[in-house]
């Protein structure tokens, strides 16, 4: 007869193989700042640069979504496909909330200060910072 840990081990290890995380917490995200890329941000600004936004940042990702204050939960969220900020409320911030994402999985959700001009949601892949005031998609050839 199976005991009661190996009954509790045995969960633990099916859950595991289905892809989840137990000890993962469910709920909102941290939204944390950034001081290097307010940095880079700053001199490309002051420089007249134009930056890929992967090259600003020191984490990997595939995607990026920003958004205004104002903006729902559940607009963030949904787009995401995870819970950034607790659903019924809309986005606090002063500057952008800008989450990154890798493999569909949301991995960063960064408070950046500085007034940025770009469409809200997902951003295009490639996504450049052009002279430290606005995101585009990456010039074609």
């Amino acid at each position: 007869m199976m005991d009661r840990r190996t009954a509790i081990i045995g969960v633990v290890l099916a859950l595991c193989a289905a892809g989840c995380d137990p000890t993962t917490e469910s709920g909102p995200m941290d939204i944390v700042s950034d001081r290097e890329l307010e940095a880079k941000l700053d001199g490309l600004r002051h420089n007249g640069g134009t930056e890929p936004l992967a090259a600003l940042t020191p984490f990997v990702w595939d995607t990026v979504y920003l958004y205004r204050e104002g903006a729902t939960a559940d607009e963030i969220n949904t787009d995401v496909g995870a819970e950034v900020l607790r659903p019924g409320t809309r986005l606090m911030i002063t500057g952008v909330l800008a989450v990154f994402v890798k493999d569909g999985k949301a991995v960063k959700a960064l408070g950046i200060l500085r007034e940025l001009s770009f469409a809200p949601g997902r951003q295009p892949d490639g996504v450049v910072v052009q002279k430290g005031f606005r995101l585009q998609a990456p010039a074609a050839g």
